[in-house]
């Protein structure tokens, strides 16, 4: 049970957004213009968490394409050892993210904090000078992140709360991994925090994917949630889209409203409040050149995550990959078992470099196994020429055929079989699917 209620403190920093609030609502812009409009009006701020796999990515890549008037800056953290997020945003045609500024030197809820405050004065600066005008900005934390810390940077940095304030606190939930997520933050607060801290310092939860659980089960959430943090406001959603109405320019956000919640007063949370990470976490991150085999890349994606027992342990992989055949930007995004991937937009003339990352538990003891099963899926020089005759793998085993085409809709070979006219794929090759005949050697055994 709850300790029970005791004075809580009502500092003025406290009451700035509502305060900000009440203004909007009189028709005030809070856009920041060079010059003196600057001084007369703050930059909303959203600060995007929620633990990993819950959405976040899917959220922000809605935003920018959705709104129509506002011009956003975006402040993502990454503490990946590869940098994953940057390329997942998809960033409209016409720029409408104003700013896209990537930290991924470590956690901004705690190693790099300095790095947000710096970030946050230079676009400050930005628009004083006049160099950029924005309507506001845009946070997005690792899943890691407990959202506290970055809260209190807009009370306690003299700079930073004279050119902006929190409008909202937004936690993506995943419907379907909630209750776990919840049952792991609250039995282990110290090592496994994190969770529960993104809920009880949110102004506004989106339970996503309610489209994967049934009705109990989302009642379930909805209860369990209130339970942590009883004046968030709770939205249901799938692909985690909202009205963004309901998001931005609202004001949600007070201060001490949470902290009456988490019964702290603001001397405590200033000056003693340690982050709720989740420590059992750790990543591994494999950047290379050259092109994937679609086909092995499937096979190493069932094999981690084709069975609950194997998958539990990676909390999220997430990639941007090149595939052999395809000019097209590979991106994958998993939660356990669950897969999202997807040909996003042309590589077009940016250089076609593959990244991936796992993260979850015990991923730094499997270094070797995961960075070697990836580099394993590369293509390599393929043996058989168009023309070639080769022995093809079908229902009944091998039968004779004719190379007709390479890489065919990702496909290794397309093969003509011999009589039948019947053509089929060989997806990798390999001898499962493919081998000479014999009257054919291959390129690879062939004498100079």
């Amino acid at each position: 049970p709850p300790p029970p209620p005791r004075p809580r403190g009502r500092a003025g920093p406290a009451r700035a957004p509502a305060r900000l609030g009440a203004m909007a609502h009189q028709g005030h812009s809070h856009s920041m213009q060079c010059g003196g409009a600057a001084r007369r009006a703050k930059l909303p701020v959203v600060v995007l968490t929620g633990y990993l796999g819950a959405g976040k990515t899917t959220f922000l890549n809605y935003v920018l394409k959705e709104q129509r008037d506002k011009r956003l800056a975006v402040i993502e953290n990454e503490i990946g050892e590869v940098s994953v997020d940057d390329a997942l945003v998809e960033q409209k045609r016409d720029d409408m993210a104003e700013e896209l500024i990537v930290l991924d030197n470590g956690c901004i809820c705690c190693s790099i904090r300095g790095d947000l405050q710096k970030a946050l004065k230079d676009l400050a600066n930005k628009c004083e000078s006049g160099a950029v005008k924005l309507d506001g900005i845009l946070i997005e934390l690792t899943g890691a992140a407990d959202p506290a810390p970055v809260v209190q940077t807009f009370f306690m940095d003299d700079v930073v709360r004279q050119a902006f304030y929190v409008d909202n606190v937004i936690a993506l939930v995943d419907a379907k991994h909630c209750l776990e997520k919840l049952d792991e933050s609250k039995g282990n607060p110290e090592e496994k925090g994190t969770a529960c801290a993104q809920i009880a310092f949110a102004s506004t939860v989106l339970l996503n994917k309610t489209d994967l659980v049934d009705e109990a089960t989302i009642s379930e959430c909805e209860k369990r949630l209130t339970e942590v943090n009883r004046v968030v406001d709770i939205i249901r959603c799938q692909q985690a889209r909202v009205p963004l109405d309901r998001l931005f320019n609202v004001n949600a956000f007070d201060l001490a409203k949470v902290l009456d919640e988490q019964y702290m007063d603001e001397q405590e949370f200033y000056e003693f409040y340690k982050p709720k990470m989740d420590r059992s976490i750790s990543n591994v991150g494999v950047q290379f050149q050259g092109a994937i085999v679609m086909c092995k890349f499937q096979h190493l994606l069932d094999n981690l995550l084709g069975d609950e027992e194997s998958a539990k342990d990676f909390l999220r992989i997430k990639g941007v990959l090149n595939v052999q055949g395809s000019d097209d930007m590979f991106v994958l995004q998993c939660v356990h078992m669950l897969k999202t991937q997807n040909f996003a937009r042309p590589w077009a003339d940016k250089q076609r470099e593959n990244r991936i990352i796992f993260i979850g538990r015990g991923m730094q003891q499997r270094r070797k196994e995961l960075t070697d099963a990836v580099m394993a899926c590369v293509a390599k020089p393929l043996r058989f020429d168009v023309g070639d005759e080769v022995q093809a793998r079908v229902e009944k085993g091998y039968t004779l055929g004719k190379v007709i085409k390479q890489w065919d809709e990702l496909n290794a070979y397309r093969i003509r079989l011999r009589g039948e006219g019947r053509e089929v794929w060989a997806p990798a090759d390999e001898d499962v699917f493919i081998k000479a005949s014999k009257k054919h050697t291959p390129k690879a055994k062939r004498k100079p």
